[in-house]
């Protein structure tokens, strides 16, 4: 009986491991960029009280005249966040060489060759409400399966939190030094003002909004994998890698992360996704095929994976970006645990309604599945370097 005992004890050890891995690909540092992607297993906590005399309807956006995405948004940031960091990588004019089905879903496209262009559609795409897929992962974050209970969220769904040292505290391991927790609260403070009049219809402040995000997307994308896509280590590791008739496309970076087993050891593109299926891009192929079931996405292997996160254009990978801080704001508003979420969401009953909490995109990789590092200010340090990245691209800074 102890020897059962034992084996059982180890055998849910290892899932508990695997269950991880596959909910998010997140652990070790990249030693390269300094973004460390740390992950443990989420604590079994005590759920909460919601409140549910709080309205828990989402305020949808006045209907406003829609601005040019590309020449209004993409270029502007594309230019600001480019020359902060003294490179063209957002602005670069990429070739067609490596496509696939997803790459050819939106005739907006046509033309916008640049990745400035991909990842400002794709924020316009996702900044209004919808139920987010991470059904697969909920119930590590005390947060329903069963996506029709969800309140819906978008990248301008919410209010974002405000963060202090003592907040911090309890959504991070390590805590920012106090100039990049207050440009950190800037870019929140200018996220709420702009989001008022956007959802008041005003186009302008809409047009504010976009662009304020394209900043953060191009500096968190330079952060990630744009200063290094073209070296000599990236273009070694897509050639030992490289699936028949594939060739990297220039500004993609290949990465091997030695501090991850080897099964999701390989991280591709701006924003650094493992081909890995049941890895940390499943709950984005399910948005995706959801979002767009004219042209949804059936890669399963390696191989197709590797095209997929790959290509020239770099589509799916921008997409998966925009999704994945969806991801962790579906979390902390549906979630029934205050472990999971700001703690300025906790009232007098326990939680506040879904519709009624504040977001954060800083917090700990097990605490509420988040997939980038320097969000959670891994290192010590990489917070601090998006964060500043950010307040010198924008015109009137942080």
């Amino acid at each position: 009986m102890k020897n059962i005992t034992i084996t059982l004890l180890i055998g849910f050890s290892l899932f508990l491991s695997s269950c991880v891995e596959e909910q998010e690909n997140n652990c070790a540092e990249d030693s390269a960029n300094k973004t460390s992607k740390e992950c443990s297993a989420p604590e079994i906590d005590q759920t909460e009280q919601i409140d549910d005399d709080e309205d828990s309807t989402v305020v949808e956006p006045i209907p406003s005249s829609e601005t040019d995405v590309f020449e209004e948004v993409a270029t502007y940031f594309g230019r600001w966040v480019d020359d902060s960091e003294s490179m063209n990588e957002l602005l670069s004019l990429r070739d067609n060489s490596v496509e696939t089905v997803v790459d050819s879903c939106h005739d907006d496209f046509e033309n916008q060759d640049r990745f400035s262009d991909t990842v400002a559609f794709f924020i316009r795409e996702q900044s209004a409400p919808r139920k987010v897929t991470v059904q697969s992962i909920a119930s590590y974050y005390a947060t329903s399966s069963d996506l029709n209970t969800h309140t819906e969220v978008g990248l301008f769904s919410h209010s974002l939190c405000e963060v202090t040292k003592s907040s911090l505290q309890k959504t991070v391991k390590r805590v920012s030094d106090s100039d990049t927790i207050a440009k950190a609260n800037s870019f929140a403070r200018l996220h709420n003002e702009y989001r008022v009049g956007y959802l008041n219809g005003d186009s302008q402040e809409k047009l504010k909004l976009e662009r304020h995000w394209g900043a953060f997307f191009g500096c968190l994308a330079y952060a990630e994998s744009l200063s290094t896509a073209d070296s000599s280590s990236s273009k070694s590791v897509a050639n030992s890698v490289a699936p028949s008739g594939y060739r990297k496309p220039a500004g993609v970076k290949f990465y091997n992360d030695k501090y991850q087993p080897p099964s999701s050891r390989l991280n591709i593109g701006l924003y650094q996704f493992t081909p890995k299926y049941s890895g940390n891009i499943n709950p984005c192929i399910k948005q995706w095929n959801s979002d767009y079931p004219s042209c949804s996405t059936g890669a399963r292997s390696q191989g197709d994976l590797i095209k997929l996160l790959g290509s020239s254009h770099q589509r799916f990978n921008a997409f998966c970006g925009v999704n994945k801080l969806l991801q962790t704001f579906s979390i902390q508003v549906n979630t029934r645990s205050t472990k999971h979420t700001h703690p300025g969401n906790r009232n007098s009953s326990g939680l506040k309604a879904g519709a009624n909490r504040c977001v954060t995109p800083h917090f700990y990789a097990g605490w509420a599945y988040n997939h980038f590092g320097p969000l959670q200010n891994s290192t010590g340090s990489n917070m601090k370097k998006l964060f500043s990245c950010i307040n010198d691209s924008l015109p009137n800074g942080l």
